[in-house]
C-alpha cells in the first residue's frame, strides 16, 4: 500500500523544498486507507452513509480531508465504547490489544494486527533517525524492564502500553539499561509497586557512558525529572552522557504530584545534569488510539510527519479552524490498518502555529499542543508511570 512506500521513503523527503509530491502522496495513502477500512469495518461503513460521505468518490484531495467521517476516544473506551466492533481484519489477527493509561478506570484499547506493528515499527525507526539515533549504542530507559522477550510476530496477551513495546522492538542499542523493576504477578496482588533501580541507574552513569559512544535517554518526564535532580540536589553530582545522545521522553509535562514542569525547566536541567546538548532535549507527543506520533526538532517545535496530518477543530461547533487558533486535535492517521482510525478527535486542545517554515528546515505543519479539553482524562502514561513506581 502507498503509506508502507511512504514509510519506506523515510525522511529523505522532509526536508523537499517542493513538498506537491509528498502531499500528493499522503493523499493516495490516506485514500487506501480510508477505502480499506470502508470496506473492513461494518460500523465505520455504516457511520460514512449517516454522514452521506463516499470515500470513493467525496475525498478528491488534501482539502477535503476535513469531510473524512472522524472516530472519537470515547469509541475506543474497553467499558463504555465499542473497540472490537471498529475492527476491520478478523479479531484472530489481532496481535496486540494495546491499552491506554489514563485514570478513569476505563482504559482505550487498540487492536493491532501484524500489519499494523510493523508499519508502527517502521514509523518508530524514523523518527529515531529524525532525532540523531540512526547510530546509538547505549540506552537508558525509564521504563519497566520487560518480563518476556517478544518477536515482532508474537502475540501479545498482557496490556501493554505501546511506547514501550516500541522500545522493545525499535530499541537496537548493545546495552539496554532499565531503570524501573515490575514486581511480578503476586507481589502486585500484595500492593508492591514497580521499584526505581538506583544502583543499576546511577552505576551506569558513573561508568562515563560519553566513551561508550551516543546513547539514547527515554521515559517518563516526570520520574525522570524526579529522580535526576532529586539526585543532583541532595549531591551536586553530574554525569557525562556525552552532548551528541539524545533525550526522547514520553510525556507527562502538566501534571506530577500537583507540581508542574515546564519543558524549558527540563531540558536546562537535563542538559547541566548529564552533560547534554538542550536541543537534543526532545519530546514526543503520541496517543494510544492512533499510530503517528509529533516529536520536537532541535527547535522544540512538534511536525507532522510525511506520513500523516492534522486537523484543528472548534470545541463547540466542530468545524475546522484557521492556523493559529486553538480547538481540539484531529489526528490524520493512514498507517492504522486493523481498525478504522484513519481520522480520530482526541480530546487535547493544540493549535497549528504554522506551517512550512521552521528554521530546522522540516517541511509541515508545527503544532503546539495547549492541554486536554475540560472534562477530559488529567493524566497520559508518563504521569502514571511516575504514580505507580515506588522511588
Amino acid at each position: 500500500m502507498k503509506i508502507d512506500d511512504i514509510l519506506e521513503k523515510g525522511l529523505q523527503d522532509f526536508k523537499k523544498e517542493d513538498q506537491t509530491g509528498v502531499k500528493n502522496d499522503l493523499f493516495k495513502a490516506i485514500k487506501e486507507s480510508l477505502m480499506h477500512q470502508f470496506k473492513g469495518c461494518d460500523l465505520y461503513r455504516q457511520i460514512c452513509k449517516q454522514q452521506n460521505f463516499n470515500p470513493n468518490t467525496d475525498l478528491k484531495s488534501l482539502d477535503d480531508l476535513a469531510m473524512i467521517p472522524y472516530i472519537t476516544t470515547a469509541n475506543f473506551k474497553q467499558k463504555k465504547g465499542s473497540p472490537k466492533k471498529f475492527l476491520t481484519v478478523p479479531e484472530s489477527e489481532i496481535q496486540i490489544w494495546s491499552r491506554s493509561t489514563g485514570t478513569s478506570g476505563d482504559p482505550s484499547i487498540v487492536g493491532r494486527d501484524h500489519t499494523n506493528i510493523v508499519r508502527y515499527v517502521n514509523m518508530f525507526s524514523n523518527v529515531i533517525e529524525d532525532v540523531g539515533l540512526d547510530n546509538y549504542y547505549w540506552s537508558l530507559m525509564f521504563i519497566p524492564e520487560p518480563q518476556k522477550e517478544y518477536s515482532i510476530d508474537d502475540k501479545i496477551k498482557d496490556p501493554t502500553i505501546m511506547f514501550s513495546l516500541m522500545m522493545h522492538f525499535v530499541n537496537t542499542s548493545e546495552e539496554k539499561v532499565f531503570c524501573l523493576k515490575m514486581p511480578s504477578p503476586e507481589e502486585m496482588k500484595q500492593g508492591k509497586k514497580i521499584e526505581f533501580d538506583a544502583q543499576k541507574t546511577f552505576g551506569f552513569l558513573n561508568s562515563n557512558p560519553s566513551q561508550k559512544g551516543i546513547g539514547w535517554i527515554t521515559g517518563s518526564v516526570p520520574l525522570m525529572y524526579k529522580i535526576l535532580s532529586g539526585y543532583h540536589q541532595q549531591t551536586g553530582q553530574t554525569f557525562n552522557v556525552g552532548k551528541k545522545s539524545v533525550i526522547l521522553t514520553g510525556g507527562g509535562w502538566k501534571t506530577f504530584q500537583g507540581d508542574a514542569i515546564s519543558p524549558e525547566e527540563f531540558r536546562r536541567d537535563m542538559a547541566k545534569i548529564l552533560g547534554i546538548s538542550e536541543k537534543n532535549v526532545r519530546d514526543i507527543y503520541s496517543f494510544s488510539e492512533s499510530d503517528v506520533i509529533f516529536v520536537e526538532c532541535e527547535e522544540h517545535n512538534k511536525h507532522t510527519y510525511p506520513w500523516q496530518d492534522i486537523i484543528v477543530r472548534d470545541v463547540e461547533t466542530l468545524e475546522p479552524v484557521e492556523i493559529g487558533e486553538k480547538g481540539l486535535a484531529n489526528l490524520i492517521n493512514p498507517l492504522a490498518h486493523s481498525y478504522a482510525g484513519v481520522s480520530i478527535l482526541q480530546d487535547d486542545i493544540i493549535r497549528i502555529v504554522s506551517e512550512d517554515d521552521c528554521p530546522c528546515g522540516r517541511k509541515g505543519k508545527i503544532i503546539e499542543v495547549i492541554g486536554r479539553a475540560e472534562g477530559a482524562e488529567a493524566k497520559g502514561c508518563g504521569v502514571q508511570l511516575a504514580d505507580e513506581t515506588a522511588t
